[in-house]
């Protein structure tokens, strides 16, 4: 045999080899289907669950959504001091209610809505308010009567201490400046006709019509005290609260 034969035989074996180990390569290994009879599904998406009694009783207004932020604008009340004997004997006439009555914690006046931020409008929301609070001049802040008032959804009844005609126009003035803010993130105002007070007390449910005949009691019973509460008043900040953020704003003075 030649050698010619020789290498065609040597190329045509080599050849049928190669073609050989190429399928092998390419057959698909057929693999078992996993068991995930045991398996335990966990779900990556965050979940919030609100407790009612870990909060006295308290409700949400609407539900918790990440990336959202509730956000309203109020004033601080600095004398919690004097509020907190005030409120001790607004509780001693209420004993004969039969609801627990509860004090308010971080005492404040009310300037919004509560409304919905999503977090992308939080800086430009607060740059606007930052903006348009510097109009508005520091003022003397004075009560002159108790009241009692129900929320929106009649979830809880508050003992209020409702500012007196002074210092409603100061603060009407102010929601009107919020008011334009609000309407340009497409969010809602304050009521029309609002009332600006401070809660001093709180409880579960409906219970105005029932606390209300105790008022006439109490005011008469605070009359001396109102002279106390308007002393060393004076509002030279506005706050904003979004989420677990607070922003303060510096009002000018016109002294």
């Amino acid at each position: 045999m030649s050698c010619l034969s020789y290498i065609n035989d040597y190329g045509s074996d080599s050849t049928n080899s190669d073609s050989e180990t190429e399928q092998h390569l390419y057959k698909r290994v057929k693999l078992p289907v996993p068991d995930l009879s045991r398996v335990r599904i966990v779900l990556t998406e965050e979940t919030h669950i609100d407790d009612h009694q870990k909060h006295k009783g308290r409700k949400r207004s609407f539900p918790h959504v990440r990336g959202n932020w509730a956000t309203f604008v109020y004033v601080q009340y600095p004398n919690d001091d004097f509020v907190n004997k005030l409120s001790r004997k607004v509780l001693d006439a209420l004993t004969e209610s039969s609801h627990t009555w509860h004090k308010c914690e971080n005492l404040h006046i009310t300037l919004s809505k509560t409304v919905v931020l999503n977090y992308h409008w939080i800086a430009p929301f607060h740059n606007s308010l930052k903006k348009t609070l510097t109009n508005i001049k520091c003022f003397e802040l004075e009560f002159d009567e108790l009241q009692v008032l129900c929320n929106e959804d009649k979830s809880r009844t508050f003992v209020v201490l409702k500012t007196n005609r002074f210092s409603h126009k100061h603060f009407f003035a102010i929601t009107k400046k919020v008011d334009e803010i609000l309407s340009e993130f497409k969010l809602p105002k304050f009521y029309d006709e609002p009332s600006f007070h401070m809660s001093i007390l709180w409880t579960n449910g409906d219970k105005e019509t029932e606390t209300n005949g105790a008022l006439d009691k109490l005011n008469q019973i605070l009359t001396p005290d109102f002279q106390e509460l308007a002393k060393n008043i004076f509002i030279d900040k506005v706050y904003c609260k979004s989420g677990n953020k607070t922003f303060q704003y510096h009002l000018p003075s016109d002294r």
